[in-house]
């Protein structure tokens, strides 16, 4: 969880997925979300350099890439 002193991020780990529904969320206030889940293949490709494209309530695309020296 963020402090106020502490950088803002949008990735966060987290136990479990949560209910964002309007409800206060680690990120704020929320009004939907999605669950993903990665696949062995999903893994492999990201450790081979490529990057998962994730269509999110058919309305937004993220893109996931792993970090520098992963």
């Amino acid at each position: 969880m963020n402090h106020s002193h502490d950088k803002p991020t949008n990735v966060l780990i987290v136990d479990q997925p949560f209910d964002a529904d309007g409800n206060e969320t680690p990120f704020g206030r929320r009004w939907g979300g999605e669950r993903f889940t990665l696949t062995p293949e999903h893994l492999a490709a990201l450790q081979a350099g490529k990057t998962i494209a994730v269509d999110v309530m058919s309305e937004y695309a993220v893109f996931l890439k792993l970090g520098e020296g992963v």
